[in-house]
């Protein structure tokens, strides 16, 4: 009796080895700490605006605490988009990987989730 030994292909891996992330790992590292802190200030401003709508709308506040709120969450949420923009280039992420972050810039404190989720799965992870 002869036996056969078949030979097994190395198994496949559902994610595939990302590319190293682009620039030193000093840029790395300070590109994941600008993700992060301008990630919670989008999501403070977000609710300092809808803090201010309500205060205009629903309690008739005597000041209108929204031009304040809606200019410091413009500004948060165009450096929000400038900085998911490097980050995508220097962690090298895949298109739908830019798409999610820049829509979740959109609805309000989306971005906390994200940046918990991006940091939990190796997205903005220094190599």
């Amino acid at each position: 009796m002869t036996e056969t030994v078949t030979e097994q292909a190395p198994a496949q891996t559902d994610h595939p080895a990302r590319k190293a992330p682009r620039g030193s790992l000093g840029w790395q590292k300070f590109m994941r700490i600008a993700f992060h802190v301008v990630a919670i200030i989008e999501a403070i401003t977000w609710t300092g605006l809808l803090w201010g709508m309500w205060e205009r709308y629903i309690a008739e506040a005597a000041y209108d605490p929204v031009p304040l709120w809606g200019m410091l969450h413009g500004i948060a949420f165009i450096v929000f988009c400038g900085v998911v923009v490097v980050a995508a280039w220097t962690f090298r992420w895949k298109i739908w990987e830019f798409l999610v972050a820049i829509v979740a810039a959109v609805p309000p404190l989306t971005t906390i989730p994200l940046e918990i989720w991006y940091s939990k799965t190796g997205r903005v992870k220094p190599r």
